[in-house]
């Protein structure tokens, strides 16, 4: 039976691939008996509670197989039809050509820029360990299985997240690498001499070596694995791909392209396969449909347990109430302080965290710096309840790894280093607006006032950069009072990430009131005045303040800006009210008249910083309340 599974595997992916005239065949084909043995002998889901906590998680991190995935779903029940199917790649289809996380129908995760899904799943696995923990081996216990390919063991994220998966110790992480040798351009021997034995051995991973096509090495395998308590493993198979193309298998050819008409019929008849290849008998369903009863089972219990549990033991209801809450508490007073914002919201995160045991969260070895602790206790593998994650240099696997931990239940997590250096995350920032999750990354240092250490930590360009990607939200608040509403906001369950950005210097307090309401609106008007408006963001607020000083005579107009995605000209025809209208921001103004409309002078800094303290920063670059006044003024004879 297991070889006439694996058949119909094949059939229905390249099928689908051929009836779309695109795709990527040779995975699924290569890979159908690791798929099989999985959702047959080991993954743990149901098809009628797909959201259910302790499942199993499945990643596909080579995404570009999605047709293995989509043709297992089917065959287990999922509600992914034959129809679907053969909508392959088709538009506002379930089966798109790289898996997009819904978990209705058992997809747990968006894949497809190579190393993401590796380096997702370890923050899924931290995910189980940390709530495994927090709330009882008995409700949370579970294993993060995923099948990894040649290209995802070659991105740099994938060693970042997997050397933190050794260190963390997550054994009920479970890696199948297909380890084909064949990529896009042809043999991955051409680019590539590492042995990943050797490699991850010496990072902490148990690794077994199979041969991808035989079940019960596979099966050993993956059994042996789960005995492995302390360690991740990586299980290295053996596997053709493309496996029973005549004349495409174990070539590049057969990576990304159909087979095509002709080779498609010589497949068919290598596996002696007759009639439509969209037509599978019953007993293919029947055969996983006995794994799913048993889960179902599975689930009935866990409920009766859980349900048990809450009568029983009056603390664990608490926790488990404010989990499901998806809703942070936060601190009821918290004193004002004139300090830079990293300051003022390290503070008051570390309070916040300690009222909210399922925030979770860390730096890529800058909290010193950052000042972003949640928490009293670091997560390790000997203390797994910590809240304060040490990620170490790894900012691209720390922004992945926060998703993963995002993806995986009502946690609520972040990462923090410097506004610069969210160059290294923007993949992961960009696939966190694609799933609808609630990520948050709290910047700092986010100017070129954090000075002497120079251009390359300055940054410029960073801030409109992100507010190019979709559904992302910018947060820059000026003083106290916004930096404790940004957290309010970040920590929201609004199924989209944010980004808080945050000062390096200290900031005057700013003495305005707002309501929580108008700074969600994205700009608010605080200090009125009819002749000029002054639209600033972060800490260019104090700057504004200061030049309404300057210009006394004049009646001058300050909008906060905390938001600025949030603003388009439609909107802002309110903040507006003078024919003078100026922008202050330390950056590159670029995108400001999209969000509020037509602009006198944007004051910004259009070039790579420079390396000086920040006073002498701001002479150079013409950006002090000195030059500007004399610019307004300027344009006011």
């Amino acid at each position: 039976m297991f070889d006439k599974v694996t058949k119909s595997i094949r059939v229905i992916s390249a099928a689908a691939v051929e009836k779309a005239n695109s795709g990527h065949p040779g995975m699924p084909m290569g890979m159908a008996e690791v798929g099989t043995v999985l959702f047959k002998n080991f993954l743990n889901i149901s098809n009628k509670q797909p959201d259910w906590i302790n499942r199993d998680r499945f990643v596909l991190s080579a995404g570009h197989g999605s047709m293995l995935l989509y043709s297992l779903l089917h065959f287990n029940g999922f509600d992914i039809s034959l129809e679907d199917i053969k909508q392959f790649r088709q538009l506002n289809s379930k089966t798109a050509g790289h898996p997009e996380v819904d978990t209705s129908l058992g997809i747990d995760i968006t894949t497809g820029p190579l190393g993401q899904g590796f380096a997702t799943g370890v923050g899924l696995a931290l995910a189980e360990s940390y709530l495994s923990d927090v709330l009882g081996g008995d409700i949370i216990n579970h294993y993060v299985y995923g099948i990894v390919s040649d290209g995802d063991l070659m991105e740099g994220i994938s060693f970042e997240a997997a050397e933190l998966a050794g260190v963390w110790k997550l054994g009920k992480l479970i890696y199948i690498f297909d380890n084909n040798n064949i990529s896009i351009d042809g043999s991955v021997d051409k680019v590539s001499i590492t042995n990943q034995k050797n490699k991850f051995e010496s990072i902490g991973w148990h690794v077994l070596e199979v041969d991808g096509h035989n079940e019960t090495e596979i099966k050993e395998a993956i059994n042996l694995s789960k005995e492995e308590k302390s360690k991740p493993s990586l299980i290295i198979a053996k596997s053709t791909i493309g496996k029973f193309s005549p004349n495409k298998q174990n070539t590049s050819s057969i990576h990304g392209a159909p087979l095509g008409a002709d080779e498609m019929e010589l497949f068919l008849s290598e596996i002696k396969w007759e009639g439509d290849p969209f037509d599978h008998d019953d007993d293919i369903y029947e055969y996983f449909a006995e794994k799913r009863r048993e889960d179902e089972n599975r689930y009935e219990q866990w409920i009766h347990n859980l349900n048990n549990k809450l009568e029983t033991d009056e603390s664990f209801k608490i926790l488990w109430e404010q989990f499901c809450s998806n809703e942070v508490i936060f601190p009821e007073n918290f004193e004002i302080k004139n300090s830079a914002t990293r300051v003022t919201g390290g503070e008051y995160l570390n309070l916040i965290g300690s009222l909210n045991k399922f925030l979770i969260g860390g730096s890529a070895d800058l909290a010193a710096s950052t000042k972003q602790i949640v928490g009293d206790e670091n997560y390790t593998s000997e203390n797994r309840s910590g809240q304060n994650i040490e990620f170490g240099i790894r900012e691209h696997s720390m922004a992945a790894i926060v998703n993963g931990l995002n993806l995986h239940s009502e946690l609520f997590a972040y990462g923090s280093t410097f506004l610069v250096f969210s160059d290294y995350m923007r993949p992961s920032i960009r696939l966190a607006s694609l799933m609808e999750i609630n990520s948050s990354f709290i910047f700092t240092h986010d100017s070129i006032y954090l000075g002497e250490d120079g251009p390359t930590h300055q940054p410029v360009e960073h801030l409109m950069s992100l507010r190019l990607i979709p559904d992302l939200d910018i947060i820059r608040p000026s003083n106290s009072i916004e930096v404790l509403y940004s957290y309010r906001y970040l920590f929201s369950n609004t199924n989209n990430p944010k980004v808080l950005s945050l000062s390096r210097q200290n900031l005057e307090y700013l003495d305005f009131s707002v309501e929580y309401e108008e700074f969600l609106n994205g700009g608010y008007v605080v200090s009125d005045g009819d002749e000029i408006t002054i639209f600033a963001s972060g800490s260019e607020l104090n700057l504004a303040f200061a030049l309404k000083k300057k210009l006394s005579e004049y009646s001058v107009r300050i909008v906060s800006v905390p938001i600025l995605n949030k603003l388009n000209p439609e909107k802002t025809t309110h903040l507006k009210n003078s024919k003078l209208t100026f922008t202050l921001e330390l950056g590159r103004s670029v995108g400001w008249t999209d969000y509020i409309g037509h602009i006198t002078e944007s004051f910004s800094v259009e070039t790579f910083g420079k390396s000086a303290p920040k006073d002498d920063l701001g002479k150079f670059f013409n950006f002090n309340l000195e030059s500007i006044e004399q610019k307004i003024r300027h344009y006011l004879d």
